[in-house]
């Protein structure tokens, strides 16, 4: 298995890679940007005998994924929102430097760019070939195809973490992409549908010579629940690298120091952060610490922030999913609870900063 385009400059820096798992209805543009912005360091070459590299920082962030039969078949308003999930991070200071002043969200000039993989889902072959040529055509770095998600209205229909059941499908879909992009060809996937499957299941996709696999934990069945099983992962790990390849550990990360003692344990090439990044982009850092640790007034300026950001990219009226990440943010202190009820009512980035200013000054 070789590995193509940036996955080659990343493994050969012979440290662990770092990323941002891609979540369902939390990594859109704005989020990217926020751990973009603050889950990265000013440089990532300097060695530690600790960690093997000064600081940590996130290497790779993840879109949601889009469906290659939305993108197929939706036209007009529909294909526009479906869309949305594409804009690239990179991208967002720019529409937000048009409604605020720049002093608020200037991405530091000598922090490098995370490589932003656009992720996809489906069972159609000749779908994901048009997708990877949209996702080529924006500007992406990568594609990211899912084979991970366990929900039932995806996986039923064969999508999803129900492509672990047509190995053959699997196979089939990862040639069909990379024959389709010159861009790299990634994919996310699950240990295994009902029980522990994952050495096997590397072999199946190890023959098709992905750029890379992101492995987690859990099995579909299992969903989000229980414990990720790392010693499955391990063992994934040790296929994956007899082909050749490279894989990235996922589940239950809470930090990057965490993340880097899964990757001596299990021998992994690398790690992805989900959950613990809700709330807290700089869990990335070596310097980062746990959510419930970092200081509220950083998490309630993150908070604004953000929602400024969500605000400049999908505009005025449609603040609702942007709450979320307010609770997210507003927890683990003094108050948290009532300023949470309170946020929960907000629809615009003003009433944010309003109610965290006031909230201040009590």
């Amino acid at each position: 298995m070789s590995v193509s385009g940036f996955w080659d400059e990343l493994y050969r820096r012979n440290r662990p890679v770092v990323g941002l798992s891609p979540m369902d209805g939390v990594t859109d543009a704005p989020f990217r940007y926020m751990v973009a912005k603050y889950g990265s360091v000013h440089t990532r070459h300097e060695e530690s005998p600790h960690t093997g590299y000064a600081g940590g920082g996130v290497d790779v962030i993840f879109t949601e994924f889009v469906s290659v039969d939305g993108l197929h078949y939706a036209t007009g308003d529909k294909r526009e929102r479906l869309l949305q999930a594409f804009i690239r991070a990179r991208d967002v200071g720019e529409l937000h430097t048009r409604h605020e002043d720049r002093r608020h969200t200037e991405y530091v000039g000598d922090k490098p760019w995370p490589y932003e993989i656009a992720q996809v889902f489906g069972h159609t072959p000749a779908f994901f070939a048009e997708a990877a040529e949209i996702i080529e055509r924006l500007g992406f770095d990568g594609v990211d195809i899912n084979m991970g998600c366990p929900a039932h209205k995806v996986e039923e229909h064969g999508s999803g973490a129900g492509l672990i059941r047509t190995p053959a499908l699997a196979q089939e879909i990862v040639r069909v992409t990379k024959a389709a992009t010159k861009l790299p060809v990634s994919v996310k996937t699950r240990i295994g549908v009902d029980r522990d499957e994952a050495t096997e299941w590397m072999e199946a996709l190890c023959e098709v010579r992905p750029a890379t696999i992101s492995l987690h934990g859990r099995t579909l069945k299992q969903l989000y629940q229980g414990k990720a099983d790392w010693e499955a992962i391990g063992r994934a790990a040790d296929v994956t690298h007899r082909h050749g390849g490279h894989i990235l550990g996922n589940g239950d990360i809470q930090s990057f120091s965490e993340g880097m003692e899964k990757v001596k344990a299990y021998g992994v090439d690398g790690f992805l952060i989900g959950r613990a990044a809700e709330g807290n982009p700089s869990v990335f850092l070596s310097s980062g610490i746990p959510l419930e640790n970092a200081k509220r007034e950083q998490r309630l300026a993150w908070a604004v922030e953000h929602a400024r950001v969500y605000e400049a990219v999908f505009g005025a009226g449609n603040f609702m999913p942007m709450r979320k990440h307010l609770a997210w943010y507003a927890h683990g202190f003094p108050g948290a609870s009532e300023l949470r009820q309170r946020l929960m009512t907000v629809n615009s980035a003003g009433e944010v900063a309003e109610i965290l200013d006031h909230d201040h000054s009590d």
